[in-house]
């Protein structure tokens, strides 16, 4: 069954997906072929990559929201917060928006895209549908779809399977030339997405079995699931993992983090993430991708209904490349899981073992252990501090009088027994370590303390130590690190020593520092950068590491940092730099042209779509968020007027060329004064993105259709349609009680009930529902009950007396009253719902349409598209001409920035004053506005700006002013850059 995906059910649609796609849901992976194994595989303990046990750390993003020329940027910043993984949609209307032209270049040349993530030496996990959901316009249905006959997605139904296959003949060979066995990054693919019906391994019908054989044909090689795996906020849950019936890792392919309702950090964000994913790791998980690490923008007409132009999500990676604070949790949590794989990748629960080494009883235990060695979580799921002392049997020495300190709602790790080389064992580290970084012959731990925590490291030695640092103890065959973190946070404190030929180097550093601490590669080396507060590009040319350090617009100080190299440790400095970036450029000398000149009474409509009926949205091939509507009606006599047609969206109608009235369509009707004689119509619509669709199984024909469509009625009067109120229900016990029929309407045995509430407690059960429906106008001879969706299945009763069933939620019907008598007085309307999971109801407001007996509107005629914003004919200078009023315009105007000096200024389209409509900078579609988030500016990449001129371009629909729009600076996403080049030798 659905979940209904909007913010006002944010924590309803969290705890039905946790519930319903958890650990209680098939969560298994189909296994590579032969071919592939050597590359990809996996056991019941975790992932095995090219032989080596490995944590899938990924990272979510879509390459459809980010400009070709960012992908690198944006992909590298994930690699930097130790990232091994990405996860992608491949999303079919981004591909074949028209029918049968298919896309693969530019923004969308996935190949390219999947090549750069391999050059970056990071994994993908694809996920090619063909359903994504993804808050994405028709969940990635290209629009052509909802008029192809008998089409029903994501069922066994031959029309869709014919175009998916076709679609699939085009994308499946750019993903499977690049799995890993093939020298590519691809090393799992997920078919579906979200299916009600099948996850994991499940194939409960043709269509699985289908998408199955399909991508085998094709040649698909490396595991493989369906739909997902684990979606949740908190995906770990109570913590429960381990599975002995699992033949496959667990992961998590949505790991909610934070939500699309939000833009930038809020307080508390890294903090509750932080948890949430240490809890993945303390308990025996084997991945998760976070959806979304970064989440982009949604330009030109790809926003669903709940979004505008932004997809920011509040998340790592900001919508403008910025680094936010859970950036920094999610490196965190990445460094150390990937630094302890071979233990994560293969171990068993080992919380009994380890259940009393904290003495303070508040903190919870839990434990890995593996043949790689031990690792033990202290959690303290409490909101205080807590300090603790440990018992472990044979080290009294090392803990003598020592406390571990760990933070509110922490899960502090410590290592045992862990195998670093052949000459070295970390036999206990206390502190926390952050990351194990491989030098040649040298092996970097880092640990994080803050100023006055105790540094508690042990290690065991082939080889007795030599060329041992300060602080650094040697007992026999033991190496022993017990010191005081001291207050500086500037630079890390070393300790070192050798055993054989291999050295071993710990840095210590409290967090505000390993937020500031890189790990970059450049031929097959590994070097550590601390002090800086990103590091992009990194390369060894000529005997020089050349560095591109990044900070922020507002920081104007000295970097002190410190390069790490196998054998070298080599300070250095970037200066105070000036960021200056001015905040505000103001916009004048705007020109202007009318973007209503269909609304005129004489239009060639020569290459207009025609019909009898109206026909949605799209129906001409259109794939914009508007469109034009023309037809001549004639009117017998003056007076009220009340059209009836469907519709999605907003309009506005013109009579006779001139604006006449403003309506939501999908309230299907609206009521004019007109004069008789004959009239022309036109209707501009427009729509603020289509619905998702999520879990939607069936025909998409007239599913959140927008614009107008079906018959199109007229009559004098009205208005006809109105909701139904005054509602109650009660509970009934099993399906058979509809037999029944509807029990005596009772206050005392029914209750009020507000239209859109759960009643079921998002359980399984069956309630009546009840309303009286007022008496109508004498001759009325026709009534229409107007269902919109309820929620599941629902059978009607009018007057007691059984009259239809339906079944599907959030699929329209309606119900007829044409008995004479019943219509001459008040009628009893009762509706029997039968739920079977999640939330229940009457979910969408019941209306009544009394318009009768009534004139058709025909011969209809639709153009899509708002016009060429480019044309360089057809422009005034704004306020020489006459600007109709209500009516969509067209705006451009230039604006100027100065020379780049490589600094990377971040810009945004302030549409203040503006209604609703689309922005175009140098050609380029921003998205849609207005915003639905916090930030109300929309984002133009910096990648589409230019020093010296720049042209902005507006389609406003309201036809508002422009004169208090402006080009804003988001400072805080600003970034200073500094290349840099360290000596080596």
């Amino acid at each position: 069954m659905r979940i209904r995906y909007t913010i006002l059910t944010f924590i309803l649609l969290l705890t039905a997906f946790t519930s319903a796609h958890s650990q209680g849901s098939n969560d298994y992976i189909f296994p590579a072929t032969a071919v592939a194994k050597p590359y990809i595989d996996f056991d019941s303990k975790g992932f095995i990559v090219e032989g080596k046990r490995t944590f899938i750390a990924s990272a979510g993003l879509e390459y459809a929201r980010i400009p070709h020329e960012l992908w690198y940027d944006r992909l590298l910043r994930i690699k930097r917060a130790g990232f091994n993984c990405i996860e992608i949609y491949t999303i079919w209307n981004f591909h074949e928006e028209q029918e049968g032209k298919f896309n693969f270049s530019g923004d969308r040349d996935l190949g390219k895209f999947l090549d750069i993530v391999k050059q970056l030496g990071l994994y993908a996990i694809v996920r090619v549908g063909p359903y994504y959901c993804a808050e994405w316009d028709n969940g990635g249905y290209p629009i052509w779809l909802k008029f192809k006959k008998g089409l029903r997605v994501r069922e066994d139904n031959k029309p869709f399977e014919q175009y998916v296959d076709r679609f699939f003949d085009h994308l499946l060979p750019v993903v499977f030339q690049r799995q890993i066995n093939k020298g590519g990054a691809v090393i799992l693919v997920q078919l579906e997405n979200e299916h009600p019906n099948g996850w994991g391994t499940v194939m409960p019908d043709g269509y699985f079995k289908h998408l199955q054989a399909k991508a085998l044909d094709m040649g698909m090689q490396v595991p493989y699931f369906f739909s997902g795996l684990h979606h949740a906020s908190d995906p770990a849950g109570d913590g429960k993992l381990d599975d002995d019936k699992r033949p496959n890792p667990w992961f998590s392919t949505e790991f909610w983090a934070v939500w699309y309702s939000q833009y930038g950090a809020k307080p508390g964000d890294a903090e509750l993430y932080n948890r949430r994913t240490w809890k993945i790791i303390a308990h025996g998980g084997n991945g998760y991708n976070y959806y979304m690490a970064h989440g982009g923008s949604n330009f030109g007409y790809t926003n669903n209904d709940e979004d505008a132009a932004s997809y920011d999500y509040g998340t790592g990676i900001g919508q403008a490349g910025d680094l936010r604070p859970i950036y920094y949790t999610f490196k965190r949590a990445a460094w150390f899981s990937r630094s302890f794989q071979d233990v994560l990748e293969n171990s068993t629960n080992a919380s009994e073992t380890y259940k009393g080494i904290a003495v303070d009883t508040a903190v919870k235990i839990s434990a890995r252990t593996s043949p790689a060695g031990d690792l033990i979580f202290l959690d303290t799921p409490g909101t205080s501090e807590v300090g603790t002392s440990l018992n472990i049997k044979g080290s009294e020495n090392l803990l003598a009088g020592k406390k571990i300190s760990l933070q509110p709602k922490e899960i502090y790790p410590l290592v045992h027994n862990h195998k670093l080389n052949d000459e070295v064992t970390l036999d206990w580290a206390l502190t926390r370590v952050f990351a194990i970084v491989k030098q040649a012959n040298t092996t970097t731990i880092i640990v994080d303390a803050e100023a006055g925590e105790p540094v508690l490291l042990r290690f065991n030695t082939k080889v007795k130590a030599s060329s041992v640092s300060a602080s650094v103890k040697v007992e026999n065959d033991n190496v022993l690190i017990d010191d005081q973190m001291s207050a500086t946070a500037e630079k890390p404190v070393e300790y070192t020593f050798k055993s054989g030929l291999q050295t071993i180097r710990v840095l210590a550093m409290n967090r505000a520092l390993t937020d500031k601490t890189w790990v970059t590669e450049s031929e097959g080396e590994n070097y550590i950068i601390t002090g800086l507060n990103y590091v992009g590009e990194a390369s060894v040319k000529n005997g020089q590491l050349k560095l591109t350090a990044e900070s922020s617009l507002t920081q104007n100080a000295v970097q002190k940092a410190t390069l790490y190299t196998d054998s070298k440790i080599i300070p250095f400095s970037i200066g105070a730099q000036k960021g200056d970036q001015q905040s505000t450029i103001s916009l004048a000398n705007w020109q202007y042209k009318n973007a209503a000149v269909n609304a005129a009474t004489n239009v060639n409509t020569s290459s207009w779509l025609k019909s009898k009926d109206p026909q949605p949205m799209g129906a001409d091939a259109d794939v914009t968020a508007d469109a034009w509507y023309r037809t001549t009606t004639n009117i017998p006599s003056n007076g009220k007027y009340t059209l009836q047609v469907k519709g999605g969206g907003r309009g506005q109608a013109f009579i006779d060329g001139k604006p006449a009235a403003r309506w939501r369509l999908n309230d299907n009707e609206l009521t004019l004064n007109l004069t008789k004689g004959k009239h022309t119509l036109a209707v501009f619509a427009a729509h603020d993105g289509r619905d998702k669709l999520a879990a939607y199984l069936g025909p998409i024909d007239e599913v959140d259709s927008k614009g107008l469509f079906g018959n199109a009625l007229i009559k004098k009067g009205g208005p006809f349609i109105s909701e139904l109120g005054n509602w109650y229900f009660t509970k009934a016990n099993k399906k058979d009680d509809v037999k029944q029929g509807p029990p005596a309407f009772d206050t005392s045995v029914y209750k009020k009930y507000k239209i859109g509430a759960d009643v079921f407690n998002l359980k399984e059960g069956y309630a009546w529902f009840h309303t009286t429906i007022p008496r109508q106008s004498a001759g009325t001879s026709k009534l229409a009950v107007l269902f919109k969706s309820v929620d599941e299945n629902a059978t009607v009763f009018i007057n007691g007396k059984q009259v239809a069933h339906h079944d599907g939620w959030n699929q329209p019907f309606e119900v007829n009253i044409t008995d004479a008598e019943t219509l001459k007085r008040p009628i009893e309307l009762s509706v029997f719902i039968e739920n079977y999971s999640n939330e229940g109801g009457i979910d969408q407001p019941i209306k009544i349409n009394a318009i009768g007996d009534a004139t058709a509107v025909i011969n209809w005629q639709l153009k899509g598209g708002p016009g060429d914003v480019q044309a360089v004919n057809g422009w005034t200078k704004l306020g020489a001409a006459k600007q109709t009023k209500n009516a969509p315009v067209f705006y451009r105007t230039t604006f100027n920035l100065p020379p780049s000096t490589g600094n990377t200024f971040i810009w945004r389209f302030d549409p203040v004053g503006l209604g609703h409509g689309s922005v175009w900078v140098n050609g380029h579609n921003l998205g849609r506005y207005p915003e639905k988030l916090d930030m109300k500016s929309l984002y133009i990449p910096e990648c589409w700006l230019k020093p010296g001129v720049n042209q902005v371009a507006v389609y406003d629909e309201d036809g508002n002013s422009i004169n208090k729009t402006r080009i804003v600076a988001e400072g805080a996403a600003g970034r200073l850059i500094k290349e840099i080049s360290i000596p080596l030798n």
